[in-house]
């Protein structure tokens, strides 16, 4: 969806157009505190600070006439927008802001007749293509946010691009996160102090979206007197101490129980089927398509949207974050309950083409769909699965994925050269060890590297927790290289190096 936005300008005819258009007129938003305090966060730079000659941010002053804001994530429902011409006269006055590269349908795969006339009528992808390519208003400026995972398709679009990290929350970002939800000082203050005891739970909080989980998660604990110290070292175990606390009402009425699980088994398909087509909103067909009844959908894992096109009304559904998509994903592939299944219309269980697909994937949007379901079959998570969820899990997914690492491993360790981007594969599947917290299982799986050789890294402090792990559980013969890779890029402790080479090397 294509709007002008944020940035206050003079322009009241395009604003007006395209909310005429296009107007967004429902957003039930299920994180609307966490949107809330994001909005308060003082360190957050809001857009038009960029542009407000009244304000301290003057970084584009005078530079653009103007500023578009396009949404990749809306941008996949259909619409169209009239250009003004005095708008295209001077491109070189004009920046367009692209959120969500990532969350793009995936036509930027195919090749489209590309355009170079801003006023010749195309089909969307074919303008948003040729933007990007910069067949059209060659002059003009881009400014595009992305997930990691989405660099390589990106690359792939841009002349010369400039990249720039955003690092998410810095330490005092987190406890000033923390008191901003509890609201109340002393909870705050025992949550926060809790979590900055535990280096991988306090570095996760880095990602708000995973801050507002963990505070959410905690908050539960405090309320229900349970123990906050409860196993939550992973991305994975962190979600789902959060889906507990959500599902746990549901999965304790033995009434409804059948019913629940059915819904759960169907929102694990349709976001199986969405993680591989790359989609992120559903129209009501594919909810239909899985049997999933639009009376029922107040599940608190989905978002409503309605859009007002002309007189018509045109409804969306989406997941309340991508990564809540992902991991309902993984499940899919973990439940098992076959008169569950046989009840629901669902995709064809098949993990290995699912990491065959994932390996052969140049942007990895699988990455954190696989992170998840290696977290997922740790023996004890499965038992809790199956205890507070009453389904039963497959017995061969574990087996199926340290043949798909093995093999991954062996290929990695055979190349006289690593590129740059195997070095990066073999990073992740650390990180898929890691999440999966069995010692056994990555013994296992580490005996297939004869080498661990990482060069012109920079490691975040979950890989350098993640490559700890694994060469923790590796072979006492195994040589580990980090040659020019540098450490540490967040905020440390004192003396975190020497615990770095104690735990390495203990003896």
């Amino acid at each position: 969806m294509l709007h002008a936005i944020i940035i206050e300008l003079d322009y009241q005819k395009y604003r007006e157009h395209i909310q005429e258009e296009y107007q967004v007129i429902e957003d039930r938003n299920a994180r609307r505190r966490h949107a809330e305090l994001m909005v308060q966060q003082i360190s957050v730079t809001k857009i038009r600070v960029l542009f407000d000659p009244n304000r301290t941010g003057k970084l584009y002053q005078k530079k653009f006439d103007y500023v578009f804001y396009i949404n990749c994530r809306k941008i996949n429902c259909y619409c169209r927008a009239k250009p003004t011409k005095e708008i295209f006269e001077k491109p070189e006055k004009l920046l367009f802001i692209i959120d969500g590269f990532d969350e793009l349908n995936s036509f930027l795969d195919d090749e489209f007749g590309l355009c170079t006339d801003p006023f010749e009528k195309k089909p969307v992808e074919t303008v948003l293509c040729s933007l990007l390519r910069k067949k059209v208003l060659q002059k003009s400026f881009l400014l595009i946010t992305a997930r990691p995972t989405a660099l390589e398709k990106l690359k792939q679009n841009l002349n010369i691009p400039r990249y720039a990290k955003i690092m998410g929350f810095s330490g005092d970002d987190r406890k000033e996160y923390f008191h901003k939800f509890f609201c109340n000082e002393k909870k705050a203050t025992q949550a926060f102090n809790f979590v900055k005891e535990n280096e991988m739970l306090f570095t996760m909080c880095f990602v708000p979206i995973v801050c507002w989980i963990i505070c959410m998660v905690k908050k539960e604990q405090m309320e229900r007197g349970e123990d906050l110290a409860q196993a939550s070292e992973t991305t994975t175990l962190v979600y789902l101490l959060f889906l507990n606390s959500l599902l746990s009402d549901h999965f304790t009425d033995s009434i409804n129980l059948q019913q629940s699980k059915i819904i759960l088994w169907k929102l694990c398909s349709l976001a199986a089927d969405g993680i591989l087509e790359r989609k992120i909103l559903f129209e009501e067909d594919d909810l239909k398509r899985h049997k999933l009844s639009l009376s029922t959908i107040h599940t608190p894992f989905l978002n409503k949207n309605i859009f007002q096109k002309g007189i018509e009304c045109e409804s969306v559904y989406s997941f309340i974050h991508l990564s809540f998509q992902e991991v309902f994903a993984a499940m899919f592939y973990v439940l098992e309950d076959e008169e569950t299944m046989k009840k629901s219309l669902s995709s064809k269980k098949n993990v290995t083409n699912l990491l065959n697909i994932y390996g052969t994937s140049k942007n990895n949007y699988l990455m954190l769909t696989v992170h998840f379901l290696f977290g997922l079959v740790n023996k004890e998570r499965l038992s809790d699965r199956e205890k507070k969820l009453n389904f039963k899990t497959s017995s061969e997914i574990k087996l199926d994925l340290l043949k798909w690492f093995e093999a991954e491993a062996k290929n990695i360790s055979s190349l006289p050269y690593k590129t740059c981007e195997k070095l990066h594969d073999q990073l992740e599947l650390f990180h898929c060890l890691y999440e999966i917290q069995d010692e056994e299982f990555a013994k296992s799986a580490m005996d297939n590297f004869q080498e661990i050789r990482l060069e012109h890294i920079r490691l975040s402090t979950m890989d350098e927790i993640a490559l700890l792990f694994c060469v923790k559980n590796g072979c006492s013969k195994q040589s580990l290289y980090l040659c020019n890779c540098m450490l540490g890029i967040e905020e440390r402790e004192e003396g975190w190096i020497a615990k770095l080479w104690k735990w390495l090397f203990p003896l």
